[in-house]
């Protein structure tokens, strides 16, 4: 016999669990989550967890408005995490310097009147500011833009926590389950078919990061989804040498909590290979030597890698296809997973329950490819 669920959510990374957590808070009681590994393996694992909309915008616009929203919302998340799960998501609210190269100062000024007049907060700092404020830096380092408001968290915690959230809200999560088949009924989504099992479903909810275009191409919705390999090398301290993360033009850099020193990230068009790489371990390497000469003397602790996922306009993909009004998408968060989860989840919800969402979406349609 077929088991029946509410929601079926296909994707265990960062946007399927808070998906999931948010269905759950919201009293949706039959969800089934279903990953094709292991919870937060892939884009998520390769995120060193910054929340800086500031640091990434490139102008205003409904993305930057989406993301800052985002932002504001772990203010609150971590609280409500710890309090449900015992679990610690390592909230911290540092700020960002973004390291600045000689070419970049024009459009850095440009940058900070744009966002000031949005009321946001931007501090411009000399070459000797920045290194009162990180003695460690590079002393050839020109200046920066410091961003007071961005923060940083654990990836594999939020993770972790948002699973475990929803689990206590009595959301079944089936790992190591791959998702074979929809099953289609005219213009509505029946089910899927799993492990030679159905799963009947008012509802299904595609979040499967960079496989999520080879997962509709099932049922004929083209949706260009990228995967992008991001490597990530990290160094452990009993004291970091940074106490802010630092975004420079060729990397970045997180400290933590427990004294690792997150160095990130590659951009590779590798398809859909998730292994680190000499070449990749050389190139944060040499990121890490630039921003933080003395970097070269700390052990190397771990290196991992994981593949995320891209749209051709750099947008996420949130909302329905207009055919299959029982299927809502929420991919192609790219660089802006760890960020965006929990609110992209709480949006999902909304959809779902066929609530009005508090931001208006159409421009992040999947139909936007469409034709």
């Amino acid at each position: 016999m077929a088991k029946g669920a509410d929601v079926i959510i296909i994707g265990g990374g960062i946007i399927g669990v808070a998906c999931a957590y948010a269905l759950a808070r919201s009293h949706v009681k039959r969800v089934v989550l279903i990953e094709r590994g292991e919870l937060g393996r892939q884009s998520s694992r390769a995120s060193a967890g910054m929340l800086a909309p500031q640091a990434e915008a490139e102008g205003p616009g409904p993305f930057f408005d989406l993301c800052l929203a985002a932002r504001d919302r772990y203010r609150g998340l971590a609280d409500e995490i710890r309090d449900a799960t015992g679990e610690d998501i390592e909230y911290c609210r540092w700020g960002l310097l973004y390291l600045l190269d000689p070419t970049e100062h024009e459009a850095a000024k440009g940058r900070a009147i744009w966002q000031r007049a949005a009321g946001l907060r931007v501090e411009e700092l000399s070459g000797p500011e920045v290194r009162a404020l990180e003695p460690a830096l590079n002393p050839e380092i020109g200046g920066a833009l410091f961003f007071p408001d961005e923060a940083h968290v654990r990836p594999c915690t939020v993770v972790s926590g948002l699973a475990a959230g929803a689990r206590a809200g009595g959301v079944e999560i089936l790992e190591n389950v791959e998702a074979v088949d929809f099953i289609l009924d005219e213009d509505r989504l029946r089910g899927v078919n799993i492990g030679g099992k159905t799963i009947l479903a008012d509802t299904v909810v595609a979040c499967a990061g960079a496989w999520s275009g080879r997962l509709l191409d099932r049922i004929g919705h083209r949706l260009p989804v990228e995967p992008v390999r991001g490597q990530i090398i990290r160094a452990r301290f009993e004291r970091p040498p940074l106490t802010h993360p630092v975004w420079g033009p060729v990397g970045y850099l997180v400290p933590r909590l427990n004294g690792e020193l997150l160095i990130g990230t590659t951009v590779e068009q590798a398809g859909f290979a998730s292994t680190s790489t000499l070449a990749g371990v050389a190139e944060l390497c040499e990121a890490a030597r630039v921003m933080v000469p003395s970097l070269m003397t700390a052990p190397l602790d771990r290196t991992w890698a994981g593949l995320r996922p891209r749209l051709p306009d750099g947008l996420p993909a949130i909302g329905r296809f207009a055919d299959i009004p029982n299927l809502v998408v929420a991919t192609g968060h790219y660089r802006n997973g760890i960020l965006l989860g929990p609110l992209t989840g709480e949006l999902i919800s909304d959809l779902v329950l066929d609530k009005e969402p508090p931001f208006p979406l159409q421009a992040f349609s999947p139909d936007r490819f469409v034709g």
